[in-house]
């Protein structure tokens, strides 16, 4: 592994840590599996159960993956490895219905 990419994954591994309590608080879980050729590959857990729990993880994956970029800009991208990639959900389905997901009232106060 070049000493570079040593570098990269311990910038993403502690911008992870990071954000852990905030993520713990609103009911997500993120642990960094590996980054790999500037791709950070991560597993994403919901720690309550809610309604829509595909779609709470990738609003939880994405949700890290800006925070992540914003903050290390030669990342590449963020990998979810345990979801199914977009083009699996079938999102252009008829029979895809988007969830309306609950909002923890805990979160009103931080405002």
């Amino acid at each position: 592994m070049l000493a570079g990419m040593a570098d990269l994954n311990e910038r993403v591994a502690a911008k992870i840590d990071e954000m852990r309590p905030y993520l713990e608080r609103s009911g997500g879980a993120v642990d960094l599996v590996e980054v790999e050729d500037g791709i950070a590959k991560i597993r994403v857990a919901l720690t309550r159960p809610g309604p829509s729990r595909l779609v709470a993880s990738l609003q939880l994956k994405s949700g890290v993956e800006r925070a992540l970029r914003a903050d290390i800009p030669e990342l590449r991208g963020v990998e979810a490895i345990n979801l199914p990639p977009y083009s699996e959900l079938g999102w252009d389905q008829p029979a895809f219905r988007p969830t309306a997901l609950p909002v923890p009232s805990e979160l009103d106060g931080d405002r």
